[in-house]
């Protein structure tokens, strides 16, 4: 740990990374199970005292009543008479200014996903008023069952159900084959208030579960659900990438920027107690470092010696002529 906290070159970077790891492992436990994460929290709070992981400690105590405030509201809706489908929604509830910053994305559910929302808010506000939930709607797991076509062991197209694990994301555009069974990019994009390629990203995987198929129309792409004969028919469409079928917690562009910080604290550290290096040997020390980090070091030498360049360019560092790269020392 003293290790790890030399390399950041602070207590506070190394809190701070500690943190957003916390807030992707806490958002992405679907059973809300927070002991180890406790357990965890009090050995740091040893090390780095209980002001400096405060933040954390919020965070943990968020799941913890989150769970206890689903398993009331669920209570609750399952004693209604009226209530004619059992409850489905699941919240983390989070006290936003003690997170990192989350990702925020565009998203209008369909009806029927965002109903279920609002019966769980409208329960929620009868139970901490005058308190509301404000729904990051592009988070979180769905769970459908889905009716696919695929090969049999004989080669033959049958139809089965199975079940998908998905985004939100990817639930609400499937959800609109429900309405009607086709579709174009543009359409579900108008109704979803998704970009343009988010949408074609995100149908992708249902073409990949050969749940959907498409077609060309124009310059636009048409979607529409898979029949026993065009599945067979179309048998080799294909693959369509989805490049972002699990969605990230922290904001992507936020986490980005943590993640060069994270890299130039440990350069930073490296150089502040081995004086000089080569470009060969921190690329060869960030992959024994930072391996054990929320931000996994996956880098190129070549990717890695633009960055250093750029933090020259900063006049952070400076490289000598016989390719070692130092902190530069700013002259008084």
């Amino acid at each position: 740990l003293s290790m790890l906290v030399g390399i950041y070159g602070s207590k506070d970077l190394f809190v701070n990374e500690y943190r957003i790891m916390l807030a992707d492992k806490l958002l992405g436990n679907t059973d809300f199970n927070t002991d180890k994460e406790v357990h965890n929290l009090e050995l740091l709070k040893l090390r780095f005292g209980e002001a400096s992981m405060r933040q954390c400690e919020v965070m943990i105590k968020d799941i913890d009543d989150s769970k206890r405030i689903h398993t009331n509201i669920h209570s609750t809706l399952e004693s209604n008479p009226k209530q004619s489908e059992p409850p489905v929604v699941d919240a983390a509830i989070v006290s936003h200014i003690f997170w990192p910053a989350l990702t925020s994305i565009p998203i209008k559910n369909h009806p029927r996903i965002q109903s279920k929302l609002d019966q769980f808010s409208i329960e929620y506000a009868k139970l901490k008023n005058p308190r509301r939930l404000v729904w990051m709607k592009q988070l979180g797991t769905v769970e459908l069952e889905v009716e696919a076509y695929e090969e049999d062991d004989d080669g033959n197209i049958v139809s089965h159900v199975k079940e998908v694990s998905c985004t939100p994301a990817h639930a609400t555009l499937l959800a609109h084959f429900e309405d009607k069974g086709e579709w174009t990019s543009d359409e579900l994009a108008n109704s979803t208030e998704m970009p343009g390629d988010m949408v074609r990203k995100r149908m992708g995987f249902w073409v990949n579960q050969r749940v959907v198929e498409t077609t060309r129309s124009g310059e636009d792409t048409v979607y529409s659900l898979i029949s026993v004969s065009e599945a067979d028919a179309n048998n080799d469409q294909s693959f369509q990438h989805d490049d972002e079928d699990q969605e990230q917690a922290v904001s992507i562009g936020a986490h980005e920027e943590e993640e060069m910080k994270v890299y130039e604290s440990y350069i930073f550290g490296m150089l502040s107690n081995l004086g000089q290096l080569p470009l060969e040997r921190i690329h060869s020390m960030l992959k024994t470092f930072v391996a054990g980090s929320d931000h996994k070091y996956d880098k190129t030498p070549q990717q890695l010696a633009i960055f250093l360049q750029q933090l020259c360019k900063e006049e952070k560092l400076e490289f000598s002529p016989d390719g070692l790269y130092t902190i530069l020392k700013k002259r008084s």
